[in-house]
């Protein structure tokens, strides 16, 4: 697969505006951050930390902090590298903030490092290298380390690299693998688009972003009712299912293989398919795709907002032929495309179904295709119900994390 990224050069054009971090001399005396862990021993305690002030970034010295990767209103990710790795690994090390005050933040950044360790292991599921919560002001936060991964699926898309139909097949079955692992556990992403599938140079995708997956399994939905958790306002808006948009209360694995029936196509037009400006134009974008419901199914959807918007009154949009959309895409292509980008969730396919398509017969490998042989446990989202309860769960999940490396866990975090 490296022959994908023959024009890396290309798409490194992409990355701009990083920012070099420049490390303040500290020989190993951080002043007030050095009273941040109180160690047990002196074993492989990790008490000698640097401060990255341009970043707010306390972290073990080990690390040498790079760049800024990135910034959002979850925090920051930059780049580093593991100097006690003979190999001189490099790293992604991305910081949670306002988790301590927030509550919702706080149950995601739980979710997703606990998602993270669950599903450690395969290849096509970003894992988690090191985790570190730190609670000393300004450089508060989660920090969770991460093999670094120099593209993710959007810039590669719409970046000058060139798809042979064997990428795009082969892109679309490790979507497929890692999706598979993710609904054997009874778990479901939520969030699924080309910006959350990271893309190695060897043309590796590994999906990432657990922070809106949920539970499917029938425990867990009964919790989930009783409590007022269920949410349909999930997925960023152009891979958003439409039973997710015209609030359908009760959802499954389908609203992920519409979302990644949106990345394949997009593989194929090298834009997004359906961009909608708001909820309502994105289900006239929609139809104007796959055509308009039959009566039936929307009735099926059980919303007073889907049957206004498909009334008999309303115009009707025929089902557009996908050789007209992409004149390129194959017979086995279209069949799939229509599988899995339609409004009757009961003619929607599983991802079973789509590894078992004819469209991947020729690429397909069964060994690559494991399953989970328990269902994730979110019992903690009901239980850990105040901040300080998350707040101990999440010092807890940080200890087991580096137990389980044989790191000396120091006992308290800060003040």
């Amino acid at each position: 697969m490296s022959e994908v990224f023959n024009k890396e050069c290309d798409v490194r054009k992409l990355e701009n505006g990083n920012t070099a971090l420049k490390a303040p001399k500290c020989s190993g005396n951080l002043g007030k951050a050095n009273k941040l862990y109180k160690c047990k021993s002196k074993d492989t305690v990790r008490d000698a930390r640097t401060i990255y002030e341009q970043a707010n970034f306390l972290i073990d010295s080990r690390y040498k902090m790079q760049q800024i990767l990135g910034k959002g209103s979850y925090g920051t990710v930059c780049s580093a590298v593991d100097t006690k790795n003979k190999d001189k690994h490099m790293l992604a090390i991305k910081k949670v903030c306002n988790i301590f005050n927030k509550d919702i933040l706080m149950k995601r950044a739980l979710r997703e490092l606990k998602l993270m360790d669950f599903f450690k292991g395969h290849k096509n599921i970003v894992g988690l290298v090191d985790l570190d919560v730190v609670y000393l002001k300004p450089y508060d936060g989660l920090y969770c380390f991460q093999e670094l991964i120099d593209y993710d699926l959007a810039k590669v898309i719409h970046s000058s690299v060139q798809f042979s139909q064997f990428h795009i097949k082969s892109f679309f079955y490790q979507i497929c693998c890692g999706v598979k692992y993710l609904h054997s556990a009874d778990v479901i992403h939520r969030d699924l688009k080309p910006g959350n599938i990271l893309v190695t140079s060897q043309g590796c995708l590994k999906i990432c972003d657990f922070g809106l997956a949920r539970g499917i399994n029938e425990k867990f939905m009964r919790q989930s009712y009783k409590s007022g958790n269920i949410t349909n306002y999930v997925a960023t808006r152009w891979y958003r299912a439409p039973e997710l948009i015209l609030t359908r209360k009760t959802y499954g694995k389908s609203v992920d293989i519409w979302a990644i029936g949106c990345i394949f196509a997009e593989l194929y037009g090298r834009r997004p398919i359906f961009i909608g400006d708001d909820q309502l134009q994105q289900i006239n974008e929609i139809c104007k795709v796959i055509g308009s419901p039959l009566r039936e199914v929307v009735l099926q959807y059980g919303s007073t907002i889907a049957c206004e918007l498909f009334s008999e009154q309303k115009p009707k949009y025929p089902k557009k032929s996908w050789r007209d959309i992409y004149p390129h895409v194959s017979v086995e292509a279209q069949l799939l495309l229509d599988k899995m980008l339609c409004w009757d969730i009961s003619d929607r396919y599983t991802i079973q179904q789509i590894l078992d398509d004819t469209y991947l017969k020729d690429i397909r490998n069964l060994d690559e295709e494991p399953s989970r042989e328990e269902s994730f446990d979110f019992s903690f989202e009901w239980k850990a119900r105040t901040i300080n309860d998350m707040k101990l769960l999440l010092h807890e999940e940080v200890e087991t994390f580096k137990q389980r490396k044989k790191m000396v866990v120091p006992k308290y975090y800060g003040s």
